[in-house]
């Protein structure tokens, strides 16, 4: 099911009138595991099979850290056994395909023979983002900043929530597993802040994202056909549709979740407004850079060892968190441009920003916009790479971004720059740095009116199918 699909609105106005006419505490966590379970089963039941053998290992790995008198190497082997099998699961299904290939390459090109078997598993739909979650309960429990949870239903509800089951956020346990015992009561403010995250992500995914990616799927679908003024064109779309998509879902699953009593921390924080490459990761897929940086990044070592130890962890964490995107040379060489740009500014702030400052005194605005372009410079390109469909694509978007490409004949019209008016425009009223202090905009029916109107237009243009999400596939 699909957030913006008639089916899922019948499944979610079923789901919410159930949940809220029964009283008890453990009859409404049972509601929202029923509902999870069917909501995943939807796409496809066989999987529930795996997300049920993630649950089930999380619980027991859990268990058995929290037994007394373990030793320190005993939680630690529970600990290793239990996201070894879910990692298992996420490489089997996700990686082994791309590993088989790639290693066919390799043998090919020093000669010898590659008629091995190539895997050709079905991607289960949201492995990556549940898998994560159940890494979290586990080393939560294993740390101490989260009590183990002997029934296995609330283990199941924290990994199969299905708000953000299937794209997020990536929610932590110690966060998700205190809101199941707090009581539950849908007052007028949750209400309201629910149906409006909701109807904002909607207008993001059916008004916006939805009627960008036909201009980008055009270029990106026949890239040698088009010159490289519409290469570009189409990858400044590619980055605002895969902006509207994905904080599109993210806040109709904030939406969503705050209808049934639960908080999801916010995911996106108006990232082209960065001026740096660290200040766009801490704005975009808030959940998974910090995920990334707390159970993968500190554990590595963080900042504690020197700076070349930073630097290397730097570069495999974004490494890795490139491959957790997609199994593709793409998807690395994106997390690996990200990790250069980090490694790139934390040089910068080290040995060349002291220096610069006293050699060239810029108008802070001056050094602001120069900023502003040059890391929207850097993620553009990424972008080039994470939309192409094979490395050639790839280089030849980037080629194209470069300027040393010879493209083909084919323009696209300047009306396309109307969309990167629109990402402006989002951003320069979202912001809060850059809200303008108009008396008008504080007044909730003005917003409500807006919002409204907005959603009216999307459902007319809205096609009867509905599209599904960009961060489906990972």
């Amino acid at each position: 099911m699909i957030f913006t699909s008639f089916t899922f609105l019948v499944f979610f106005a079923i789901t919410f009138a159930a949940y809220w006419l029964v009283r008890g505490k453990s009859a409404r966590l049972g509601i929202l595991l029923l509902a999870s379970i069917v909501f995943y089963g939807w796409w496809d039941w066989r999987f529930l099979a795996l997300i049920g053998l993630v649950i089930l290992v999380s619980w027991a790995s859990a268990l058995v850290m929290a037994r007394p008198g373990m030793s320190r190497r005993g939680k630690n082997l529970a600990l290793a056994a239990g996201v070894g099998v879910a990692l298992g699961v996420l490489v089997v299904f996700k990686y082994a395909g791309f590993f088989a290939q790639s290693f066919a390459h390799v043998l090919a090109a020093m000669g010898l023979r590659a008629d091995m078997p190539t895997l050709r598993i079905i991607l289960p739909v949201g492995i990556s983002f549940y898998v994560f979650q159940a890494i979290s309960y586990m080393a939560d429990v294993r740390r101490g900043v989260l009590p183990v949870e002997r029934r296995l239903s609330r283990v199941a509800l924290y990994i199969a929530f299905f708000p953000q089951l299937v794209a997020g956020p990536i929610v932590r346990a110690a966060s998700f597993f205190p809101q199941m015992e707090r009581p539950k009561r849908l007052g007028r403010k949750a209400l309201v802040v629910g149906l409006r995250a909701f109807a904002i992500g909607f207008v993001y995914k059916a008004l916006l994202a939805d009627n960008i990616a036909p201009v980008v799927d055009q270029v990106y679908g026949n890239l040698p056909a088009w010159n490289n003024g519409a290469v570009a064109l189409a990858t400044l779309a590619f980055a605002a549709q895969i902006y509207f998509d994905f904080a599109g879902y993210s806040l109709m699953a904030i939406g969503i979740a705050r209808l049934f009593g639960y908080h999801i921390p916010r995911n996106f924080n108006f990232p082209y407004a960065s001026t740096s490459i660290s200040e766009f990761w801490h704005r975009w897929h808030i959940s998974l850079s910090t995920w990334l940086r707390d159970y993968l990044y500190i554990p590595l070592g963080g900042s504690r060892h020197g700076r070349l130890t930073t630097y290397r962890n730097l570069m495999a964490t974004m490494i890795l968190g490139g491959l957790w995107h997609g199994a593709a040379w793409t998807f690395v060489a994106w997390g690996t441009l990200h990790g250069l740009a980090l490694v790139g500014h934390k040089l910068w702030l080290a040995h060349v920003k002291p220096v610069a400052v006293r050699l060239v005194r810029l108008p802070r605005a001056l050094g602001w916009l120069a900023a502003l372009v040059l890391t929207q410079a850097v993620v553009l390109f990424g972008w080039a790479m994470f939309r192409a469909a094979n490395t050639g694509d790839a280089l030849a978007a980037m080629g194209a971004l470069g300027g040393w490409r010879h493209g083909g004949g084919q323009t696209l019209s300047l009306a396309a720059l109307l969309i990167l008016a629109v990402l402006a425009l989002d951003h320069v009223l979202g912001a809060t740095r850059w809200r303008p202090q108009w008396p008008a905009l504080k007044r909730p029916e003005l917003w409500w009116a807006g919002a409204g109107a907005a959603a009216a237009i999307a459902l007319s243009i809205y096609p009867l199918k509905a599209a599904p999400f960009v961060y489906f596939q990972f």
